[in-house]
């Protein structure tokens, strides 16, 4: 296990892009932690490291956004959900080529259905300061 201090959100992007440079498609990538602690700024430096252009959002409502890159990547939102079948209903074995898929909010719902995943969490040290921990 592995603890870095990222002191701002272009650290934090930073951070994310570079584990997007190791990841591929297929790879999974769990990111825990509380509201503002990071996870969808570090997911934007995933999608770096993969050339996706577009901006990349909280799927919070939407569940999932695939973005274009080499690979894809497809950024999933677990905050509402509640019951595995979330998962099944996301048919993310359906959406075509494979992945690399960041799960924010993953619970127990994605540990379980992705056991070998990658897991990160991020927690608060003050208003910019975030210990991240993989």
């Amino acid at each position: 296990m592995s603890t870095v201090v990222s002191r701002s959100p272009a650290e934090t992007r930073a951070l994310g892009k570079e584990l997007g440079k190791t990841l591929r498609a297929g790879d999974v990538v769990l990111l825990e932690g509380e509201l503002g602690a990071g996870k969808t700024t570090f997911a934007k430096g995933i999608a770096d490291a993969c050339g996706v252009t577009v901006e990349v959002r909280s799927p919070t409502f939407a569940l999932m956004h695939r973005y274009r890159g080499k690979p894809d990547v497809v950024h999933v939102d677990l905050y509402r959900e509640k019951s595995a079948a979330s998962l099944d209903d996301l048919a993310l074995d359906e959406a075509g080529d494979p992945a690399i898929v960041v799960v924010e909010w993953p619970k127990d719902l994605a540990a379980a259905a992705w056991p070998n995943a990658r897991r990160i969490r991020f927690e608060h040290v003050d208003e910019t300061t975030r210990r991240i921990i993989s």
